[in-house]
């Protein structure tokens, strides 16, 4: 994992005029309380993030699962309850072919002295839960784009992040506890990302604010909000790249070009803005994901940070196949 720290704000200056009818509708709040952040890439860290914050914790531990089959990150959770840490985990009733499976997980988790509940939410908005973040002793938190799953774990591209940032976990924790209780959500402005309740603005914002190029990892890039915006930055002049299992638009535009990964399954959920911003999380950038689903994500500005993504994208883009519309198709 590497190390860097977050030294700035990714949205705008309120003065400063929105590009092509993106309106920014509130200034992102700064992100300059972190002391550490570390950046995970899968595959190459494996479970060790996660067990390594398990291991650390002393008090409590709170836990998001959509999908969970690795038996050494189940194995360090049943080492902390050993330790007399309250361990609670939100264990996600409807999860496409793992319905059974995640049942009788959270039978075993029950079993091993972990506190197991369903997500449930008190807006009708939230049909799904799908967010995956980790919070240890109210101190630190992990935002994951992967499930610790063995195939996410080490047969897919992911990305997750470490934050050890008081403000970040209490909001985290405050949104777990939310849906533990089954009570309201309202979000603070902070960088996080929360879907159904402002993703999509952040997002939007994020993309909007780029004025030189934009990187997509995204198997699920669908959203017409989303696609409308990109193809009017290709339009005018913003190189944007995206990995996605959708690349048939590649091209529409001479300055937007998609492609399939190839070396990997493609499970991440990120965005690169500019070289300096980015977004990590378990939203997709599909309606459902924005809107109807519980994800979490964040925003970051970190120059360093960001260009090390920019290597892992372009790593993958120069082993990725590309998937171009007929000549016919595309935008003169």
């Amino acid at each position: 994992m590497t190390t860097g720290l977050v030294i700035g704000r990714v949205i705008k200056a309120e003065n400063e005029q929105p590009l092509f009818g993106v309106r920014l509708l509130k200034k992102m709040a700064p992100y300059n309380q972190v002391q550490n952040l570390s950046l995970i890439i899968q595959p190459g860290d494996s479970f060790f993030p996660i067990v390594d914050a398990i291991d650390h914790a002393r008090h409590t531990i709170k836990m998001t699962i959509f999908r969970m089959d690795d038996p050494i990150v189940r194995a360090a959770l049943s080492a902390a309850v050993s330790r007399h840490v309250r361990v609670q985990a939100l264990v996600a009733k409807e999860s496409k072919g793992w319905i059974k499976r995640n049942k009788k997980l959270a039978d075993d988790l029950v079993k091993m002295g972990v506190e197991v509940r369903s997500p449930r939410s008190a807006s009708p908005r939230v049909k799904r839960y799908h967010y995956k973040f980790l919070t240890i002793d109210d101190a630190y938190s992990l935002i994951l784009t992967f499930n610790p799953t063995q195939k996410n774990l080490h047969y897919a591209r992911d990305f997750g992040l470490l934050l050890r940032d008081r403000e970040i976990t209490r909001e985290l924790n405050h949104l777990f506890d939310s849906d533990w209780q089954g009570r309201e959500f309202k979000p603070t402005e902070t960088p996080l990302v929360i879907s159904p309740d402002n993703s999509r603005r952040k997002l939007i914002e994020l993309l909007g604010s780029a004025r030189r190029s934009i990187r997509i990892m995204d198997a699920k890039l669908q959203d017409q909000e989303a696609l409308s915006l990109l193809l009017r930055k290709a339009a005018a002049g913003i190189d944007i790249k995206v990995i996605s299992l959708a690349a048939f638009y590649d091209e529409v535009l001479p300055n937007f070009h998609a492609r399939k990964l190839a070396r990997y399954k493609l499970h991440a959920k990120c965005v690169v803005v500019d070289g300096t911003s980015f977004f990590v999380g378990s939203q997709n950038l599909r309606k459902m994901s924005l809107d109807r689903r519980r994800e979490a994500g964040i925003i970051i500005e970190d120059p360093v940070m960001a260009r090390r993504i920019e290597r892992v994208f372009d790593e993958d883009w120069t082993n990725a196949t590309e998937s171009r519309l007929p000549a016919d198709k595309k935008i003169k």
